[in-house]
């Protein structure tokens, strides 16, 4: 069966993008530099509604371009991070080994995980029929760089988390939002999830 058939329903445990943005907020976020990336669109229009008092949203061509914009900002004092897709991790590899690893920056990032099916969520990532979801992670720990998933509303904290690990490192680390974030008026659990703090199965630490 193709995998687009398995499962068609949309997913009912999706993240709360405003629960996502009170996570940015409580890290000090002051720039999200993006290519826009559809996994997480309702984060963007939540940030846009709010220009004044939330992060500044900053649309770029490539990623590419939003990893090293985000390097001159946290150079220059500010506090950014990098949302992005999966495929964009991997257009923007270059730029993420020189100026999250080679540079040694705290580099942020969320990373939508685009093209994963529905009948995959609640499992693991690594079952998926699609190596663009698989391979995310492969690369995350060839490159070393930690992540930690989020997928449903009780993970929303897991962003705030990797921020604040990239930081006590001065490494790069990543947040990996496994499933679209939800729209206003659409439930954000199924109530068959776990929660709270990421456990080993989210935690992916590379030995360096």
């Amino acid at each position: 069966m193709n995998p687009d058939q398995q499962d068609t329903r949309p997913p009912t445990h999706q993240l709360d993008p405003e629960a996502v943005v009170r996570e940015l907020l409580d890290c000090g976020i002051t720039h999200v530099i993006t290519v826009p990336d559809y996994v997480m669109l309702s984060v963007y229009r939540a940030l846009e509604a709010k220009p004044a008092t939330h992060p500044q949203l900053i649309y770029t061509c490539t990623e590419d371009e939003a990893v090293t914009m985000a390097a001159g900002l946290h150079i220059g004092g500010a506090r950014p991070m990098v949302m992005m897709q999966n495929q964009g991790l991997y257009a923007s590899l270059n730029a993420v080994r020189a100026v999250g690893i080679d540079a040694r920056l705290p580099l942020f990032m969320m990373i939508g995980q685009f093209g994963r099916e529905y009948a995959n969520l609640g499992r693991s990532r690594q079952e998926s029929t699609r190596p663009l979801v698989r391979n995310c992670e492969r690369i995350l720990d060839a490159l070393d760089i930690p992540y930690i998933a989020c997928e449903r509303p009780e993970d929303v904290g897991n962003v705030s988390k990797a921020y604040r690990l990239s930081q006590e490192r001065q490494w790069p680390c990543a947040t990996l939002i496994g499933t679209y974030t939800a729209w206003p008026g659409v439930p954000t659990s199924d109530g068959d999830g776990a929660g709270g703090a990421p456990d080993a199965a989210q935690v992916h630490d590379a030995k360096r």
